[in-house]
Formats: C-alpha cells, sequence, structure tokens
C-alpha cells in the first residue's frame, strides 16, 4: 500500500485514541500525529532504494549487498522485514518515550531524570505512545492484503522467519477507495474533537465506533475486489495489474470521482 494511505490510516487511527485523553486540544493534535508518524516510519527500510544508498550508507557501513539488492532480499534490515514487525513497532515506541522524556527535561532545565518522574512523564504521555503504537500496526494490516512479490508478505513476527500476508486482493497502489474511508472516518473524528461534544461519557467512544466502523468497511472493500493481485518474486504482468487495479477504482467510485483521485494521483511525485 502507498504511503500516503498509510499515514492516513495511522492518523484516523489517532483520532480514535486522542478522543481519550482529558487532556486539551493541543496535546490531542500531538496524538494524532504521532499515530500519522507512527503509520509512516515502517517504509523507512525503502531507503535503500534511494539512488545515492550505495554511495553514502552503503559505503559507510561496507556493505556487500547494493541497496536495490537488500530491498528486494529477505535480510532482516530488508523491506517488509524487521521495520514491519511488531517488536520493531515496540522498540521504537520504548526508544521515543525515552527521547521525548530525556528532551522534555532538558526543555525544564532540570537535570537527569529520575524514575518515578519518568514514569510520571510516561503515564501523561501513555496516549501519544498508544496512538504511535495503533499507527505502527495500522501500515503493518495495510502491507498484509498486498501481493507476495518477493518477500511472501511481512516478517510480522520477527525474530521467527515466518512472513504473513501477501494474499494480493489488493493492489500496491490506486487503492483510492481506502484513501478516501481513512480521510471521511479522520474528517468526521476531527470534527468531534474539535466541537468538543465528546466532554460527555456518552460520546467519549463516538470516534472509536467511527473508526471501526471505517476499518470493516475497509476490510469489506479490500476482500470483495474481483481480481487477484498476487505474484511471486517480480512480475512481467506489472502494468496489467496496474490497469486492472485503476479499473476497479473506476467501478467502486464512479467516473466523476475516479476522475478526481486520478488527477490528484498525477499531481503528486508519489506512487498513489
Amino acid at each position: 500500500m502507498d504511503i500516503i494511505t498509510h499515514t492516513l490510516s495511522g492518523v484516523a487511527a489517532g483520532t480514535a485514541v486522542a478522543n481519550f485523553s482529558r487532556n486539551g486540544i493541543s496535546d490531542k493534535t500531538k496524538i494524532v500525529l504521532f499515530a500519522g508518524f507512527g503509520a509512516f516510519i515502517p517504509d523507512l527500510d525503502a531507503l535503500s532504494l534511494w539512488s545515492g544508498f550505495d554511495s553514502t550508507i552503503g559505503s559507510i557501513l561496507n556493505l556487500v549487498n547494493s541497496g536495490k539488492n537488500i530491498y528486494f532480499a529477505k535480510l532482516w534490515y530488508s523491506h517488509h522485514a524487521f521495520m514491519h514487525s511488531l517488536p520493531a513497532g515496540v522498540f521504537l515506541a520504548v526508544l521515543l518515550s525515552l527521547l521525548t522524556a530525556v528532551l522534555s527535561r532538558f526543555g525544564s532545565n532540570n537535570n537527569g531524570i529520575s524514575g518515578k518522574s519518568f514514569k510520571e512523564f510516561l503515564i501523561r504521555q501513555k496516549f501519544i505512545f498508544l496512538a504511535f503504537m495503533c499507527g505502527y500496526i495500522m501500515h503493518l494490516l495495510g502491507d498484509l492484503p498486498t501481493p507476495s512479490c518477493v518477500w511472501g508478505g511481512v516478517n510480522m513476527f520477527w525474530p521467527l522467519k515466518t512472513y504473513v500476508g501477501g494474499t494480493g486482493d489488493i493492489w500496491w497502489w490506486n487503492n483510492y477507495d481506502i484513501f478516501i474511508i481513512a480521510l471521511v472516518v479522520s474528517i468526521i473524528n476531527c470534527s468531534v474533537i474539535l466541537t468538543g461534544i465528546c466532554k460527555t461519557k456518552s460520546y467519549k467512544c463516538l470516534t472509536l465506533f467511527v473508526f471501526t466502523l471505517g476499518f470493516f468497511i475497509c476490510l469489506y472493500q479490500i476482500k470483495n475486489r474481483d481480481a487477484n493481485f498476487n505474484y511471486i518474486g517480480h512480475t512481467p504482468d506489472y502494468h496489467i495489474y496496474e490497469e486492472k487495479s485503476k479499473k476497479i477504482q473506476k467501478d467502486i467510485l464512479g467516473e466523476y470521482l475516479y476522475n478526481i483521485m486520478d488527477k490528484l494521483d498525477k499531481k503528486i511525485p508519489l506512487y498513489f
């Protein structure tokens, strides 16, 4: 799945988490942003495809394999490997909590941080780290229905060698319907949070309900595409699959909405 839809799915999850925080709009905004960041960060392992990777990082680390070979391999640092695992999400969430705790102490001009103050900090910021982890998990879930390709799914439970997913229910890109659902969920939930109607107990789970509803609508959309996009290794039919994916989107969205999304896609300098 493309990085834009991944990130937006994390934002959608973050809006559900943010509503449970008793803090103000500023903290709720941080929660949503951290969720989006959590959904974005797993694809940093695609850095090996950067044209300057071999001459910089590859050279410094004296890597035997080229960046392109690393990307399509099944090394622990390849694409869909460690960074696409639950342990990586937990590790990065813990690392993030340590960094923010240290930085917050520097910002308050206090030297050092005690175990007690660190614990209090984590309790105050628990929704931020929860949102980050939720965003991270949304990214992993979003990659499960993509084609097997050379990896055979994602290494969800690293360091186990098992890769899960790779079902080929959806194509890598052109999943405009999923993007629109995530966008609508995010807009509705942000509106709910900003209007403050969830201050009362009876509305506390409203954003969670909206997110859950959107999640299951996405799941229905994914499992009911009239095509099988799966392939193993590399495929010479890449463009055929892509055109098939676009046709499905046109059938789902209708010509008018599809044309809007297609124009937006062509303006964005990323696979979308």
